[in-house]
């Protein structure tokens, strides 16, 4: 292994230079459920009303949905 920067909060970590911190992918998988969850009961929201219902700014929601 060799040492590399959170690609989100660049806190240094053993690991890929594209791989999340411990505290950045555990936020990551709230915001997934968060999202999922909403989507299961909401299957035709736009990003806006993923926003707003679920209280993710933009950019969350957008990262969320581009992660893989």
């Amino acid at each position: 292994m060799q040492l590399s920067n959170c690609s989100n909060c660049g806190k240094l970590q053993l690991g890929h230079s594209l791989s999340l911190c411990k505290d950045c992918f555990k936020t990551h998988l709230e915001r997934t459920h968060q999202v999922k969850a909403f989507l299961q009961k909401n299957p035709r929201a736009s990003v806006m009303d993923i926003c707003q219902h679920t209280g993710l700014s933009l950019r969350a929601v957008n990262e969320v949905v581009t992660r893989p």
